[in-house]
């Protein structure tokens, strides 16, 4: 049996969409920066993000632009034809767990109030020319 888990954190890149299934199931989405590489190589994709129910109905107020959030949840490939007949396809995360900020206090779901970020909070990127190299640190498992 092969789990199928994935963790993302970013800021989010445009404000959260919502809308609702024909069978009255709201859907949540948003997309966050996934990176790879480093320094001159380093290169950015962008990796949807899906939240279906309750928690799907009351979170897009709280994920706008901007906002730190990290997901775990199912990683699929959503695939689907144009209207022209082209075939797409797309990463996606069908998020299970959503932590604001990286607090895990703050959880969807929980009973605490999603805060919405401030301006002069929002997380400016940060430039490597090179990943640390801390090899001292014990193994954490």
């Amino acid at each position: 049996m092969a789990i199928n888990t994935i963790t993302a954190s970013g800021n989010l890149g445009k404000d959260c969409e919502q809308r609702w299934t024909p069978n009255g199931k709201a859907v949540a989405s948003f997309s966050l920066p996934v990176k790879q590489g480093y320094g001159e190589h380093e290169k950015v994709s962008w990796v949807i993000c899906k939240m279906f129910g309750p928690k799907a109905e009351k979170l897009p107020p709280h994920l706008t632009k901007g906002t730190k959030v990290t997901v775990t949840g199912e990683f699929v490939m959503e695939e689907w034809t144009s209207q022209n007949g082209e075939k797409k396809s797309a990463p996606v995360i069908i998020v299970d767990q959503l932590d604001f900020g990286g607090n895990s206090g703050n959880q969807a779901g929980s009973q605490q109030p999603a805060r919405q970020p401030q301006q002069s909070q929002q997380r400016q990127p940060v430039q490597q020319n090179e990943p640390p190299q801390d090899w001292d640190d014990p193994i954490p498992f």
